[in-house]
């Protein structure tokens, strides 16, 4: 069995705090090793155990947020973008708040964090589906699609008239390094003129300089980390969005103006569609 055959967890505790982005309210996350098949699973304080699949999805306004009975917790896409692609399959995401922390706004902390955990191979095949048949979503302007593939890949297009942003796209085969590289430390981003009126609806709270830019309309609040940014950090949010189909596959992702709904119709689509595959086997 090759080394990226076998499933893997992390090799030891590791723990992080922060601000939540949109609750605004501090608090912590231990990473812990899990066994094989468990998948990743979020344990809050209460007890309850969440597992980051689609079916446990209660919300996407401006994030995605898991919850089961009255657990909840908000904003998990860059962690699990982080950990799907840097090839983690097994881990107990221990959450004390109601929120993901923040960081810098990307994934780029959660990378670090994952170095600083180091990397468990736990002697059990991991499981790389590849689709028979293309699953798309389209609806509120929102277009995906997954396509069998050799290998993954994303291709995202966003578009907004009449802003600094305009029309960007990214097309990027996804391995360990690219991720790092070339997505996780992309950040979140708002318009100027939504922030109050998203902070009025309870969203962005903990948003700040430290962890978001803004888009204005002649500029950016500040420096940038890409030139196209924004489009790398709407692929990180695809990824992360992804995973919760619960599996690893090898296909093409394509996205069209993503949002965390979209996102999460086309992960929700797509672990239907596995499903199915899997009976018909």
């Amino acid at each position: 069995m090759s080394r990226d055959a076998e499933q893997t967890t992390v090799a030891r505790p590791v723990s992080a705090r922060g601000t939540g982005l949109h609750t605004g309210a501090e608090g912590s996350l231990t990473l812990l090793p899990a066994e094989p098949d468990a998948g990743i699973v979020f344990v809050c304080h209460d007890g309850t155990e969440i597992p980051a699949t689609a079916e446990y999805v209660i919300a996407t306004e401006r994030c995605t947020t898991l919850g089961l009975g009255q657990a909840r917790v908000h904003t998990v896409e860059h962690l699990l973008g982080a950990l799907y692609c840097m090839g983690l399959d097994n881990v107990q995401v221990a959450v004390e708040g109601p929120e993901v922390p923040a960081c810098d706004g990307s994934a780029q902390e959660w990378i670090a964090l994952l170095g600083r955990a180091g990397r468990r191979r736990l002697g059990r095949p991991r499981e790389t589906r590849t689709l028979r048949e293309a699953v798309w979503v389209s609806r509120d302007g929102y277009w995906g699609m997954v396509l069998p593939a050799r290998r993954l890949s994303v291709a995202v297009a966003v578009d907004f008239p009449g802003t600094v942003v305009g029309r960007q796209t990214i097309w990027l085969e996804v391995s360990r390094q690219r991720f790092a590289a070339e997505l996780a430390p992309a950040r979140t981003f708002a318009f100027a003129e939504e922030v109050e009126a998203l902070r009025a609806t309870g969203l962005v709270r903990g948003g700040s300089a430290e962890n978001a830019f803004a888009v204005g309309p002649e500029g950016y609040s500040g420096p940038l980390r890409y030139p196209d940014e924004v489009v790398r950090h709407k692929a990180l949010d695809l990824l992360g969005d992804l995973a919760l189909c619960g599996h690893r596959v090898n296909a093409q992702v394509i996205a069209v103006r993503p949002s965390h709904r979209g996102n999460v119709a086309l992960a929700r689509a797509l672990r239907a569609a596995l499903s199915v595959e899997e009976r018909r086997a």
